[in-house]
């Protein structure tokens, strides 16, 4: 089942790794109080991080028709878990949705805690621009 016990089991299971990462998508926009409670098919989260080399390591259920060099997902109980990576550069944080890049707001990581969730601000523009590149 895909509810907020299974968002903390996925981020969980990837911190046990070392790999940090931030919820967004549907359950972002929920948690921040974007939108109301609701269904969630997956999972979308975002990781920080300079190239996939601490996660492609992992001993996950990977999706290979999900691996791009921007995505990565997985299977954990049943349900879909996509990371987005999320890059640096002069210009700020970015990733690059198939051949397009999105630029993120400065404060994109700005919480952290039990649960971190990207920023509202984040999450507003970054709707858009996955539903296009899928």
């Amino acid at each position: 089942m895909n509810d907020l016990a299974f968002v903390l089991s996925a981020v969980d299971v990837l911190a046990s790794h070392g790999v940090r990462a931030w919820v967004c998508g549907g359950w972002g926009e929920e948690l921040r109080g974007l939108r109301p409670p609701g269904e969630h098919s997956d999972l979308d989260l975002l990781y920080p991080a300079p190239g996939w080399s601490r996660v492609d390591g992992l001993e996950l259920d990977w999706i290979e028709a999900k691996r791009t060099p921007w995505l990565r997902a997985f299977v954990l109980d049943d349900t879909i878990v996509e990371l987005l990576l999320v890059e640096r550069d002069r210009g700020g944080w970015y990733t690059r949705l198939g051949g397009r890049r999105h630029d993120f707001p400065a404060d994109v990581f700005s919480t952290n805690g039990r649960i971190a969730v990207a920023s509202a601000a984040a999450l507003a523009g970054f709707g858009t621009s996955y539903r296009r590149a899928a």
